[in-house]
């Protein structure tokens, strides 16, 4: 039988794996990112060498290489935040987590969603509030609109 902390486990923690294969997927999702972002191959070579700290230079030949499915060579790991600022995209990070049914999300995104999620407790306390009001300006200021009688339970 399966408890209800079981139910929502992590598939980072199930004994079988998710079909993780997305190789294909994550070139065909980088290459539909290249078209959108406006920029050549050199120039993301270039705006990827610019992100990256360590020597490693990628250059127009590498990319095609790397995000041709039927080529063998693939692109380094380490270069994956490199090419997603240079694509302005995080959809290939994206793709990459989601047979673990994770979403990379960034703290902007997140302190936005925080915000919004204040602004509306925000508003219903205002619309609690002039509720209240409306209520107290209707009653009678020497007569009460409750009688004790109302609170107490029998």
């Amino acid at each position: 039988m399966t408890t209800q902390t079981n139910s929502f486990k992590s598939l980072l923690h199930e004994d079988v794996p998710p079909e993780c294969d997305v190789y294909h997927k994550f070139c065909q999702s980088v290459n539909v990112c290249i078209r959108r972002s406006g920029y050549s191959r050199a120039q993301l070579a270039d705006r990827m060498n610019y992100a990256s700290t360590n020597n490693y230079q990628v250059d127009e030949t590498k990319l095609n290489k790397w995000f041709a499915p039927s080529q063998a060579v693939q692109m380094p790991v380490h270069l994956l935040s490199s090419l997603c600022w240079a694509l302005q995209s995080i959809e290939p990070a994206t793709i990459l987590l989601s047979p673990l049914l994770f979403l990379p999300v960034d703290k902007r995104a997140q302190m936005l969603q925080k915000h919004a999620e204040l602004q509306m407790g925000i508003e219903a306390m205002k619309k609690d509030q002039q509720s209240i009001l409306s209520e107290l300006s209707q009653a009678a200021p020497d007569s009460p609109q409750f009688e004790v009688s109302d609170f107490i339970e029998e």
